[in-house]
């Protein structure tokens, strides 16, 4: 009884898988003691003493009929036996066997109670019902492809017909007024559900291939009520997601930041000097000045017109044909949004480095570059907003494959001379070009190759010698010579919702096919430096409460050129010249580039007339200052035009190309 009602008192205050696991606390067994006083009226010690005290007793009185038996036996051997002493033994007997039975279950009891004293015991369920499920799908039926139960996978569905038998697709045409509209609205479902499945997975931190691939097999009990249809389905949206994060990406370096629908107030607080020494009075030092940095987004999409769902249903099967050794085999919808997503992502991931947003030519397609702003060009708005003083010295905005190593540890050397006092940059990490990766490596064998303590090459790979101060390689950066020294996270990248990219529409538009979605993308640093009115009094202000440090990754022209080389940069620097001089072209530009001349001698300081390949730009460039500059992208006609420029140490961005851009609006 006490048992039974021990385990009541145990389940109703929620304490069993504590017990079990043996660790009830204090506290835990001064409310089972209440509890069980209050339901039963008995003291729970009392009780359990009792319950002890019993099977103590039953186990006494069973050894003591033992031996009244031994006895009895004894003193048949001695007397003989007769028939009423047989009947005495058997009833003795009968007695002593009902005493020991009773003596074997006390004990058990006095047992279950000594170990129900520090744990309860284990409340096994009644029956367990698993279900080993798998992305394949328990295999293709006659109504559901891969046997998935689910509208998706549903056979009476064309496409899905095709997966099983893609000589279908020969012998028969897509009927416009049923296969059509239903292969778009699963398509449309599809995107719709990939997004919400992609938010999910970031929200709770498991975008992760390992993690998702673990989630392939998984037990469920309740069959009946499980879903296994949706489920299914489930799991090939994570195997869709999975191959997706295969590829390369940069949010190990720069985190995103999602719910930037439009522009947001990053605050900084810029404190001054408080501490002083002691006087009287009412004298008072030390004040706040608040900042706020402006993260915003810009509107990104792809918009694709297809052939004919014959077309593609043809290139389907030409998949099937050839990759015949992929792993999971997509059906005809997710083959088709898996070869997209894997072009947006890694578009998007260039984007991320290299892009700079422009406002697309009217019925023109825009370059993927120029969809977002990236790493690269909002460094460069800093500097132009003056916050941000780069560190400019020809030891390091221009080395080479033999230099890199020297002129990294110069560059992290001035950057030391010249933090705040109490700044320790050895918690800082430094940002290189991933392209450059080798170059570093050669340079560590050729400089420390007898210093490596056993560790090779690899010991000193990611990490600067002789400080503390970590590498991160960041991917798509071409040949840029681009180093920045920042605190890790204070770069991000910024999003409205995530996966709003792979949220897919399709639509057939008379014989053709259209898919598209749209999105918002953009970056910021959420810390970067006190804005000046002026860029004398940037550099003025000495790198004072700056957190972001960079190079200047630029080219300075020779005397007198007339061209720049686009092979060697984007950022060209024009000397003092020996006589007048005019650029007139970049050679080798490219579309979804910005490039910026800017005036580094004002001797016959180099113009640019708006003429020729520059007729396009606003107006003819004359600067007056050094540091004055004119930022240029190709448009569609292969001319030059211009999206911002700087005169007299003046800003003025070109709204209609760049409408978002802080300072534009």
């Amino acid at each position: 009884m006490f048992k039974k009602q021990f385990q009541q008192i145990i389940n109703s205050l929620g304490l069993m898988q504590k017990a079990k696991d043996r660790q009830l606390t204090k506290e835990d067994w001064e409310s089972i003691s209440d509890s069980y006083k209050e339901t039963y009226g008995v003291d729970f010690y009392e009780d359990m003493q009792q319950a002890k005290e019993k099977a103590g007793e039953a186990d006494r009185l069973s050894k003591e009929h033992a031996q009244a038996l031994e006895i009895l036996n004894a003193m048949e051997e001695n007397t003989g036996s007769d028939k009423e002493s047989g009947d005495l033994l058997e009833k003795m007997n009968k007695f002593a066997a009902g005493m020991q039975k009773i003596s074997k279950e006390n004990a058990d009891l006095k047992a279950a109670l000594d170990a129900m004293a520090s744990a309860a015991a284990p409340d096994v369920p009644v029956a367990t019902v698993q279900k080993r499920l798998s992305v394949f799908g328990p295999g293709s039926t006659e109504k559901h492809l891969f046997g998935i139960e689910n509208p998706l996978f549903d056979m009476s569905k064309r496409w899905n017909k095709i997966s099983v038998n893609p000589a279908f697709a020969l012998t028969s045409d897509p009927d416009e007024d049923t296969d059509g509209p239903a292969f778009q609205s699963e398509v449309r479902n599809f995107g719709k559900s990939m997004a919400a499945r992609y938010r999910y997975l970031k929200e709770n931190k498991l975008l992760d291939p390992k993690k998702l691939n673990e989630g392939f097999g998984f037990d469920t009990a309740d069959l009946s009520n499980a879903g296994l249809g949706d489920q299914y389905v489930v799991l090939r949206q994570d195997a869709l997601i999975a191959r997706i994060l295969t590829l390369e990406t940069v949010y190990h370096i720069f985190p995103r930041r999602s719910g930037i629908q439009d522009r947001e107030l990053m605050t900084n607080a810029f404190f001054s000097k408080f501490s002083q020494a002691y006087q009287p009075g009412k004298v008072w030092k030390g004040d706040v000045k608040l900042q706020p940095e402006m993260a915003h987004v810009d509107d990104a999409m792809f918009k694709t017109l297809f052939g004919p769902m014959k077309e593609i249903e043809r290139q389907y099967i030409g998949y099937l044909n050839t990759d015949g050794s992929d792993p999971i085999k997509w059906s005809m919808i997710e083959w088709q949004l898996l070869n997209i997503y894997t072009a947006l992502v890694n578009e998007q991931n260039e984007r991320r480095i290299l892009g700079i947003y422009v406002k697309p030519e009217e019925g023109k397609p825009g370059h993927h570059l120029n969809g977002s702003t990236g790493y690269v060009y909002t460094l460069v708005r800093y500097i132009h907003e003056n916050k941000l003083l780069p560190h400019s010295d020809d030891a390091y905005n221009a080395y080479t494959k033999t230099t890199m190593l020297d002129a990294v540890q110069e560059f992290v050397s001035d950057v030391r001379e010249t933090v705040d006092k109490g700044l320790d940059i050895e918690k800082f990490e430094i940002l290189l070009n991933k392209n450059h990766r080798s170059w570093w490596r050669k340079c560590i064998r050729a400089q420390h190759g007898k210093e490596m303590d056993f560790k090779g090459v690899d010991g000193l790979t990611d990490i600067i010698p002789d400080t503390t101060i970590n590498i991160r390689w960041v991917p798509n950066m071409g040949q840029l010579k681009l180093i920045c020294l920042q605190e890790s996270g204070n770069q991000q990248c910024l999003e409205f919702a995530p996966g709003e990219m792979l949220s897919v529409k399709i639509k057939e538009d008379m014989e053709q096919v259209v898919c598209w979605s749209t999105w918002k993308e953009g970056f910021s640093a959420s810390y970067v430096g006190q804005a000046f009115d002026t860029p004398t009094k940037l550099v003025e202000n000495n790198y004072k409460l700056q957190r972001v440090f960079i190079n200047k990754p630029c080219v300075t022209l020779a005397d007198k050129a007339t061209s720049a080389a686009a092979k060697d940069g984007f950022w060209f620097v024009t000397p003092d010249n020996t006589a007048a001089t005019a650029l007139t072209d970049i050679a080798g530009a490219e579309e979804g580039t910005a490039y910026i001349i800017e005036c580094g001698g004002t001797e016959n300081a180099t113009t640019i007339a708006k003429s020729g390949k520059f007729d396009s730009i606003t107006a003819a460039w004359t600067p007056t200052q050094s540091g004055d500059y004119i930022m240029v992208t190709l448009n569609s006609s292969d001319k030059f035009v211009e999206l911002e420029r700087q005169v007299g140490g003046v800003r003025t961005i070109n709204k209609s190309l760049q409408p978002n851009i802080p300072g534009a609006r």
